[in-house]
């Protein structure tokens, strides 16, 4: 049985056992994300069973549909009309839906007593009428000659025309193709060290739909273009480099910020950048404009043709960027060559004996030839990580890297109307608490606000109004360095240690984004607490099997579950909510040590369950009970940057008839569950969780960029007369875009 299918059968079971009201609008059809083969639509939601009537929003613009703006806003519609139509006349888009667009829908839903359940943004694709997702990929390199054409068929299509060659504006143009009965054609083996290009054009059976031009390598030819193609934010001073084709002699290259100048240049036009022979596989374009697409071909000389290459493209960025950390690698450009720390050259191992700034910083790991981090990253591939060590014989009592700013660095911080300073960094929950700061030109020092900075787990953005640096008598149009640091630069004393990571350093004109904010908070203190049934029976307010609203508790699980006289201790028969201090009461037992708690909690308690009859636990499949939060949006939330933090009362047991086990789970946009954490209750096994009953636990959570929703599921299983996990406070917060 599907996740997804279970998910919804916990939801009816729930919501039939305990007379749960459910709000908002849910159950979208066509659902969320779903390509419709038509130009006409009907949609269609369910209702919660409070609501009066439905605002309902549809257009093309996202950002308009989420905002209500534009003429997105269709209308209120009674509560039992659950459906809107669109693509017909008399409705939106008369003319049809759009073959190629996506379409974006919201639902809010105005409750009997006239409040605004705002709903969640839904879309769905009409699928293009030209050919699209080409396999190749467009731009792909390397590509086996053996290969398979591949495409999906436009909306439509009965016949497919096939064009296929090694020269761009011969397929471009070309009328005169090969007809295909299936999306997919074989060009034979073809050679090594080549660009080919193709193209597909569509009939519908009354017109032809024209495609794009894709292009690929075979094995051999000029590619790994740096900076990756398609890449953004790249800085103005970025160096351009590729790999050579095997067998070339030399390379021309061209760049420009038209496409179809590039594509066209010749050695006569200016976008040609010159010949570049082999071993010379760099280009040093100068300073690149601000905030525009850049365009560059390296086609491959030989010695009686000349292979013309692909199209490669980067955006630049609208800032300045001091140091993004991708450049650094191997042969004396190691991270510590730029950034001097507190041991020097030569402690690093380089014979060149270079001193330190005798700080307790030390730049780098030696995981990696570039002594760069290579995993945590806030953009790219590489940051700088920066111990510090505050109480470090023989050092000074604070922990500093410098970097030297000319060259490759701007020194010159007027440019572009610039005001701001932005350093992204990211620290570790467990790191001494020291001051981090900013020193420029040696004496000019910024501190962080935040004195916990540096045990900030996720990439946080630091902005440093570069007035407040012109304030301390330094000339903005001459810096000449930039150091990094922690502790007290200007009153040194002895203190802690950590690690931090530092990334994007940049110069500009408005701050970045700064939070974390929070998107989804819960205390369970909105439970109604009722009279229990079994546990103190008969003892008011304080206990409930009913979730949160949006919650859903999955109890099926838990052997004997559903007939009162067989599911043990009927209160705690999966997760229940129970007042804090009741549950202190029941059975002490050290549960009153979860004092981070007040109020309300969520409690899987099977050592209290198992106190009264239910069928055995093995034969059963033991204790297992799931707790699933409502839909959190995160789209307003940088990828990468969500995290989870709850307060936890956990005691688990282990023998040879139980098995304790939690295990926090996240789904993004209702796909596949993946796990955050397990926890084990076995001490040999690495996943071990020793009891810890008065603990905040921190979860990062590696959001995707393309995520904008996501459910929690926190779970008891492999349980049975063990102990308990009670749980309160529940926050999610992230970075905003």
């Amino acid at each position: 049985m599907s996740k997804k299918l279970i998910y919804l059968l916990s939801l009816a079971l729930v919501l039939s056992m305990t007379g749960s009201v459910w709000s908002g609008a849910s159950n979208p059809s066509p659902v969320d994300g779903a390509v419709v083969e038509a130009t006409w639509i009907t949609m269609t939601w369910t209702g919660g069973q409070n609501a009066a009537s439905f605002d309902v929003y549809f257009g093309d613009n996202f950002e308009d549909v989420k905002n209500g703006t534009g003429e997105t806003f269709r209308g209120n519609q009674d509560k039992t009309l659950t459906f809107f139509i669109a693509g017909f006349a008399g409705y939106p888009y008369p003319d049809g839906l759009v073959p190629g667009t996506t379409y974006y829908w919201r639902i809010d839903e105005i409750q009997t007593d006239d409040t605004v359940q705002q709903g969640s943004v839904w879309s769905f694709k009409i699928p293009s009428k030209k050919a699209t997702n080409p396999n190749p990929a467009d731009g792909a390199e390397f590509v086996d000659p053996d290969v398979i054409l591949t495409w999906k068929s436009g909306f439509g299509a009965k016949l497919h025309t096939v064009y296929f060659g090694e020269d761009f504006d011969e397929i471009n143009n070309a009328t005169d193709g090969i007809a295909q009965g299936v999306p997919s054609y074989s060009p034979g083996t073809l050679e090594s060290e080549k660009v080919y290009y193709w193209r597909v054009d569509e009939f519908d059976g009354s017109s032809t739909y024209k495609g794009d031009v894709w292009g690929f390598t075979t094995p051999g030819a000029a590619g790994n273009p740096q900076p990756v193609n398609g890449a953004l934010d790249i800085k103005q001073t970025q160096i351009l480099s590729w790999t050579p084709a095997d067998n070339a002699t030399s390379h021309y290259v061209y760049l420009g910020t038209d496409k179809d100048a590039v594509r066209n240049a010749t050695t006569d036009s200016p976008e040609y950048q010159g010949n570049k022979i082999i071993g010379e596989e760099t280009l040093n374009p100068g300073t690149l404009a601000w905030d525009t697409a850049y365009y560059w071909r390296v086609d491959a000389i030989y010695t009686d043709n000349v292979v013309k290459g692909l199209i490669w493209d980067f955006t630049t960025a609208n800032f300045l960027v001091i140091d993004d950390f991708e450049d650094y690698d191997i042969g004396n450009n190691e991270i510590w060559w730029a950034w001097k720390d507190g041991l020097g050259y030569a402690e690093h191992g380089d014979e060149l004996a270079f001193p330190g700034n005798g700080t307790g910083s030390v730049v780098g790991d030696e995981t990696t030839a570039s002594y760069t981090e290579e995993t945590i990253v806030h953009t790219g591939n590489q940051s700088m990580p920066l111990w510090y060590d505050n109480n470090k014989d023989g050092y000074l009592n604070y922990s500093e890297a410098e970097l030297t700013l000319g060259g490759a660095y701007p020194s010159d911080w007027t440019v572009h109307d610039v005001n701001t300073l932005i350093i992204y960094f990211r620290g570790i929950q467990g790191n001494a608490a020291e001051q981090m700061y900013v020193a420029i030109n040696g004496n000019a020092v910024v501190y962080n606000d935040d004195p916990d900075a540096a045990k900030i787990s996720i990439w946080t953005a630091w902005n440093i109004d570069l007035q407040t640096i012109a304030e301390q008598n330094v000339d903005l149009t001459n810096v000449n360095t930039i150091a990094i640091g922690l502790g007290d630069k200007n009153n040194p004393q002895a203190g802690g240690s950590g690690k931090i990571y530092i990334d994007d350093i940049r110069l500009a004109a408005e701050a970045a984004p700064v939070g974390p904010i929070l998107v989804f908070a819960e205390d369970f203190e909105s439970v109604v607490l009722g009279t229990t049934i079994e546990e103190s029976a008969g003892t008011e307010d304080v206990w409930s099997d009913t979730p949160p609203e949006g919650w859903i508790v999955d109890r099926s699980g838990v052997p004997g579950y559903g007939d009162l006289a067989t599911d043990g201790m009927h209160e705690w028969a999966g997760w229940a909510f129970a007042q804090r201090d009741w549950w202190f009461t029941v059975d002490p037992q050290s549960r009153d040590s979860f004092q981070l708690s007040e109020g309300t909690i969520a409690v899987a308690d099977p050592d209290e369950w198992d106190d009264a009859d239910h069928p055995d636990s093995a034969s059963e499949g033991w204790y297992k009970t799931y707790m699933y939060t409502p839909e959190i949006d995160i789209s307003g939330c940088q990828s990468g940057t969500l995290q989870l933090v709850f307060d936890s009362s956990w005691n688990p047991e282990f023998d040879d008839d139980y098995h304790q086990s939690g295990i926090v789970t996240v789904s993004f946009n209702g796909q596949e569950e993946l796990q955050l954490f397990l926890w084990l209750s076995d001490t040999s096994s690495p996943y071990y969780k020793a009891a810890d009953m008065n603990e905040t636990v921190t979860v990062n959570v590696a959001n995707p960029p393309w995520a904008t929703s996501m459910v929690l599921k926190f779970g008891m299983f492999d349980a049975g007369n063990d102990w308990w996990w009670a749980i309160d406070n529940i926050k999610v917060t992230g970075m905003p875009k």
